[in-house]
């Protein structure tokens, strides 16, 4: 009798398994700043280099999509995931109204921080290559200058450094965007926002409309008017159905919900000096997290090693857009 025919995410998976002698696949529960928030671990060999990854959104685990670029990756170092508090699986193992309070961004850096010192024990390490995408930049810029003795180098994807400039910069690209497209609908839309970001935080109900335009227009994924493979990526994971599908559109909400509001004033550009190397990777094309306050903020930046790596055909995902660029550039810089 032939077996049952496997689900998409049961074939996924079956391809990820790692089956060499010295592989670590782990996932686990680690308390962080007295929250338990889920650690996923994959690599060829424990012995490589330790890539944390630090997810965006905010509340929008890269766990679930990770395997679309990850697996190369996996074949040079050990690479790590983390739900971070409030967010995917994380969210359903502690009581939401506990840890709204503490949803800070000196919370999560201290959460990221704890979090290396587990890496540290469990892969006996000094140190790890810490990795930023969007919202997590934050995070990870910030840790990496107070607590260089945790970090052997920083990377920054999708960079968030002044926040409104950002967001100022952005909605004048869409504008003249539409007006170039003749686009009534957009222009309709965006006109109804201004002035936008203006001086007040931010909601979810503008932000929406903002980049439901930037992704229209190819500021999200290079090339597309939509990155449907990622938004809705989670599906494909095994790691991701039922309950814990739920827990991640519910931490995604309650993260936007609370995060927002302290992201509109996020300004990192006094950040100039640092004890580590700091690397960005830039898509040309990315307009959620605009490049111009990125390359503004570099060049004043004094540090042992920077440098910025161009992804001239990908926006905001670019090693979901350029997986083969992402890995060679992972391997140039760190290997």
């Amino acid at each position: 009798m032939n077996p049952d025919p496997l689900s998409t995410p049961e074939i996924i998976h079956s391809l990820q398994r790692l089956t060499t002698p010295d592989a670590i696949d782990l996932t686990t529960i680690v308390p962080l700043g007295g929250v338990p928030q889920v650690v996923s671990v994959r690599g060829r060999n424990r012995v490589n280099p330790v890539l944390l990854f630090l997810h965006g959104g905010p509340g929008t685990p890269l766990a679930p999509t990770g395997w679309m670029w990850q697996r190369p990756i996996e074949e040079f170092f050990t690479v790590v995931h983390y739900d971070q508090r409030g967010a995917g699986r994380s969210y359903r193992i502690a009581e939401p109204d506990v840890v709204r309070p503490a949803m800070t961004i000196n919370q999560y850096v201290q959460d990221a921080a704890e979090l290396v010192e587990w890496l540290k024990v469990e892969f006996s390490i000094d140190r790890v290559i810490l990795v930023g995408h969007s919202w997590g930049t934050v995070i990870a810029t910030t840790l990496a200058h107070q607590r260089p003795n945790l970090v052997e180098a920083y990377l920054g994807i999708g960079q968030v450094i002044d926040f409104r400039a950002g967001e100022t910069s952005s909605y004048s690209w869409l504008c003249n965007q539409a007006a170039s497209r003749d686009d009534d609908q957009a222009i309709r839309e965006l006109d109804a926002l201004a002035p936008y970001p203006g001086e007040q935080p931010l909601n979810w109900d503008k932000m929406s409309i903002h980049r439901k335009w930037v992704e229209r227009y190819g500021g999200f994924a290079a090339g597309r008017s939509d990155c449907d493979y990622y938004t809705q990526g989670e599906v494909t994971s095994l790691d991701y159905q039922g309950e814990n599908r739920r827990s991640t559109t519910e931490g995604n909400q309650l993260s936007l919900e609370v995060i927002l509001p302290q992201l509109f004033n996020a300004d990192l550009t006094n950040l100039t000096s640092f004890d580590v190397p700091i690397i960005q990777f830039l898509g040309r094309h990315d307009q959620l997290t605009p490049t111009e306050p990125v390359t503004r903020w570099m060049a004043g930046v004094n540090a042992p090693r920077t440098e910025i790596e161009w992804f001239e055909d990908s926006a905001h995902m670019l090693m979901n857009e350029e997986p083969g660029h992402f890995l060679t550039a992972l391997v140039h810089q760190f290997k």
